[in-house]
């Protein structure tokens, strides 16, 4: 598993508490899979799960079948890039998507891979998979890439479960807009869609020019969320005295991890992909949200991470927050309407410009319509 995998979640989505919901759940105590991180899979193992996979011949798993193909998992794991290589990974990728007498081995499974995307697991071919499971059990899918031509035009069917977990997927890996994806086939005669979604979907593992920095902001995480986590719980629970201290520990933990972030920064810029990854960027991006203390950090920060936005480098959702921060913080209106406030028990827009033309702004940025960021950050409350 790469570094930060288990703060990536936090760092995409924490600070969007009004957006993201886990899309998966699954039970870890039914199948205790994990990576082969540490050891290849031997070799009779790799030939076993090819017979299984040419036996099935393109159709769905029998029982027994699905059983010795969990029960191989169980005990090597999920074959990694690093270890067992591309073939590997197409291989359990095939049997994935044929085990569909089992839903929720399948769920759990795609929580696993999510862990993989951007490193050794292709953005585009996941989503394919996870929109075909969905799809298959529940008559929806998460990414909107199974799409079909209906007079002329271009839609998806079936229907996206989530527009935010969509819009926040696409933006996150650099893939196309829905939007964006099916003007683009509009024009097509062929497969409607532009995207190699059922290309392979293994790729080669991430390699990262400052490992070290990719470390460092995963142990600064830690404590930014794990902290957070615990006053969201008092907060919950009524406990004001825990309350108190949580807010104390955070404002301690944000001064420190704000020191630490300014340091990456003057020695690196703003930290890209190919020095921490992809949710190495992200997670960079929460630190200096988090960095409230210093605004004119945050400021710098911004025309840093302008460019890398404009190149599909950086997410364009957290870009726009970052502006909207540091345009509240100069006493200037924000411009895409993602930060709010409670107002009489009420979650509002926060001073925000050109309220008629603010939901075209927010499709630039890839972000929903703001009146359902709004509804679904109050509903929350109820």
């Amino acid at each position: 598993m790469h570094t930060l995998a288990k703060f990536r979640w936090r760092g995409m989505g924490m600070f969007l508490i009004f957006l993201l919901a886990q899309s998966f759940q699954a039970s870890a105590a039914t199948f205790d899979i994990g990576l082969d991180g540490s050891a290849a899979h031997p070799a009779n193992i790799g030939e076993r799960l090819d017979a299984l996979l040419q036996d099935s011949d393109g159709r769905q798993l029998t029982g027994a079948e699905l059983d010795e193909f969990k029960a191989l998992l169980i005990k090597h794991g999920w074959p990694t890039y690093r270890t067992s290589g591309a073939a590997s990974i197409e291989v359990c990728g095939g049997l994935l998507k044929r085990s569909g007498l089992d839903f929720e081995f399948q769920k759990y499974m795609l929580a696993l891979l999510d862990q993989q995307v951007g490193d050794d697991i292709r953005p585009a071919a996941y989503a394919r998979i996870a929109d075909q499971v969905y799809a298959a059990h529940e008559g929806i899918q998460l990414y909107g890439t199974l799409q079909r031509r209906v007079h002329g035009k271009v839609i998806a069917d079936p229907p996206v479960k989530s527009e935010g977990t969509m819009l926040f997927f696409r933006d996150f890996y650099g893939l196309l807009t829905l939007e964006e994806e099916l003007a683009e086939s509009a024009g097509g005669t062929g497969s409607p869609s532009p995207m190699d979604y059922d290309g392979s979907l293994s790729q080669p593992s991430a390699v990262y020019v400052r490992p070290d920095i990719r470390r460092l902001l995963g142990e600064l995480i830690y404590p930014d969320q794990s902290l957070r986590q615990a006053l969201n719980k008092a907060q919950a629970e009524g406990d004001s005295v825990r309350v108190e201290e949580m807010k104390a520990k955070i404002t301690e933990a944000d001064r420190e991890n704000l020191r630490q972030v300014k340091q990456v920064f003057d020695e690196v810029g703003f930290p890209t992909r190919e020095m921490v990854g992809i949710d190495g960027v992200s997670t960079a991006f929460l630190l200096v949200q988090h960095a409230d203390e210093d605004p004119e950090f945050q400021k710098r920060a911004l025309a840093l991470a302008e460019p890398l936005m404009k190149t599909r480098r950086m997410s364009r959702r957290q870009y726009a927050m970052l502006a909207d921060r540091v345009a509240l913080a100069s006493d200037q209106p924000q411009i895409y309407g993602t930060q709010m406030r409670l107002e009489n028990g009420k979650y509002v827009l926060q001073p925000t410009i050109d309220l008629e033309n603010l939901d075209r702004r927010r499709q630039q940025m890839a972000l929903g319509p703001y009146q359902a960021m709004l509804e679904s950050a109050n509903s929350d409350r109820d």
